[in-house]
């Protein structure tokens, strides 16, 4: 998952949701996190299969985890053929079917996977009253060797959140964490969905069919959640993990209301946050968000060109963007960390130009801002961008395998890039981790790795910060040898 994924490791939340119904229905179930466990995943595995284990299931997403998966997938088919193998996760969701041309594969889940899991176990153990496998939304399978699709259900699955089975990673917690800053964090949800309909995104896709694209969870029940890991797990930072938080504002001060009155003492950031919905948040209301713990917005300001964000639906404006980090700068508590994607079809270099120098501005008018390393474009089906991407030339990969290296941090171009697009992108994807100081704003431990960090920063920053403010593309061979030294740290780290 790039250089970003070394760094930030949350727990599994989406192995948790997976686990609920089956787990109800009285069903055994573990939980086995291989990147805690890279180097003997094989015997922690073996350990928990039983003679009643009818199902192993991977969750994968798109990209360099692909090659993880199969590895776990053709391995376990081998050691036991009898079991049944079943993707889920992301990829699943918009590649079933090609998943299922791997022959070690029996089954692939489309959407949310706790029911549909559930439903499958039961059929594979005969339990009685359990449905055929015609009748399991969400369902790929193969019937006399040919893959059959069953259309997910379309509506949100949402949890009591004393249903999630916690205890499954209880021992691994200490393991989960950013940048080695000590922080028990829980991901959570205070709502579902997302009403936006951004070109890009994989949920609008997603949630095409849910007639109600978006729902808050009540605030009071958000808060017995925070409240309920606070208290029972130890959790000191709650990271939001809604598409979008703050499509009614209200919502989230319903939620740091509720906090404030409760006394609870925790660290809160915010992974979907508009350019349009801060517009509407006042200089008050951001100061009791800071006031009741908040620390870091992920802001999606997507790219400085006018005509990009017009295409990719942002519903907002260039200058909205700067009027916002402005005012984001006004509260030095919470961290602005904004996201952009780049590589888009008909993106030209001058888009990219413009996005550079507005990334620039944002650091000028806003010195504590974090700029995340720029993403770059991957076409998913059911998007409002793929059908361009087709019109330029786009191939969809036909094997599971040729979708590793298709990764927002990777060297993959599709074929609408020129050589000097290619370029302007990859200058400021490796610019982007020492332009802003990042290593110097955010809370971080003192292993080997951020020691290793705080001394690229130290000798490449300046060159770094020269290249970006001037648009340098040539000799760019830091690009290359930053992430062959990236993949094989991380490859230190897995022995």
């Amino acid at each position: 998952m790039g250089m970003s994924g070394n760094l930030v490791q949350h727990m599994p939340l989406s192995l948790l949701y997976a686990s609920v119904d089956s787990i109800k229905a009285g069903l055994a179930i573990d939980i086995v996190d291989v990147r805690l466990h890279p180097g003997n995943w094989e015997d922690i595995i073996s350990g928990k299969v039983t003679p009643d284990t009818v199902l192993i299931g991977v969750s994968v997403i798109t990209g360099t985890p692909i090659k993880n998966a199969l590895e776990i997938t053709h391995w376990a088919k081998n050691k036991y053929p009898h079991i049944g193998i079943v993707w889920g996760g992301p990829h699943a969701t918009f590649n079933g079917r090609e998943i299922m041309d791997d022959p070690s594969i029996d089954f692939a889940v489309s959407g949310y996977g706790s029911l549909t899991l559930s439903l499958l176990a039961r059929n594979l153990i005969n339990e009685p009253g359990a449905p055929e496998l015609s009748e399991i939304k969400g369902l790929f399978y193969r019937e006399e060797g040919v893959v059959r699709e069953n259309l997910p259900e379309a509506k949100f699955e949402m949890f009591d959140y004393r249903d999630i089975p916690y205890h499954l990673i209880e021992k691994d917690m200490d393991l989960y964490g950013q940048l080695d800053n000590g922080e028990r964090i829980f991901s959570i949800y205070s709502a579902m969905g997302c009403p936006y309909n951004c070109a890009f995104c994989s949920s609008p896709a997603q949630y095409k069919n849910i007639k109600r694209k978006y729902e808050p969870i009540p605030a009071a029940e958000v808060v017995d959640h925070i409240a309920y890991v606070h208290n029972v797990y130890r959790a000191s930072y709650i990271y939001f993990i809604d598409d979008d938080s703050f499509v009614d504002i209200r919502h989230v001060e319903n939620i740091i209301d509720e906090i404030r009155q409760r006394g609870l003492s925790v660290h809160l950031g915010f992974r979907g946050a508009r350019i349009n919905e801060i517009k509407k948040m006042s200089d008050e209301y951001l100061g009791k968000l800071a006031q009741a713990g908040t620390n870091i917005f992920h802001i999606g300001a997507e790219s400085g060109s006018q005509a990009i964000l017009d295409r990719i639906n942002k519903n907002c404006t260039v200058e909205d963007i700067t009027e916002v980090n402005r005012k984001m700068a006004r509260h030095p508590e919470i961290t602005a960390a904004y996201n952009w994607i780049v590589g888009l079809p008909e993106e030209t270099p001058h888009d990219l130009e413009l996005t550079r120098k507005l990334i620039l501005r944002i650091l000028r008018d806003n010195p504590k801002a974090i700029i995340f390393i720029p993403n770059k474009y991957r076409p998913l089906p059911g998007t409002a961008l793929y059908d361009i991407a087709l019109k330029h030339g786009y191939t969809k990969p036909r094997r599971i395998e040729d979708w590793i290296e298709i990764e927002a941090e990777s060297d993959y171009c599709p074929p609408w890039y020129s050589k000097k697009t290619a370029k302007i992108i990859h200058m400021m994807q490796i610019a982007s981790f020492f332009i802003d100081d990042k290593i110097n704003k955010v809370d971080i431990g003192n292993t080997f790795r951020f020691k290793v960090a705080r001394l690229a920063a130290f000798l490449y920053g300046p060159i770094a910060k020269i290249r970006f403010k001037y648009g340098i593309t040539a000799l760019l061979i830091e690009y290359k040898i930053f992430y062959w030294a990236s993949g094989v740290f991380a490859k230190q780290e897995n022995k």
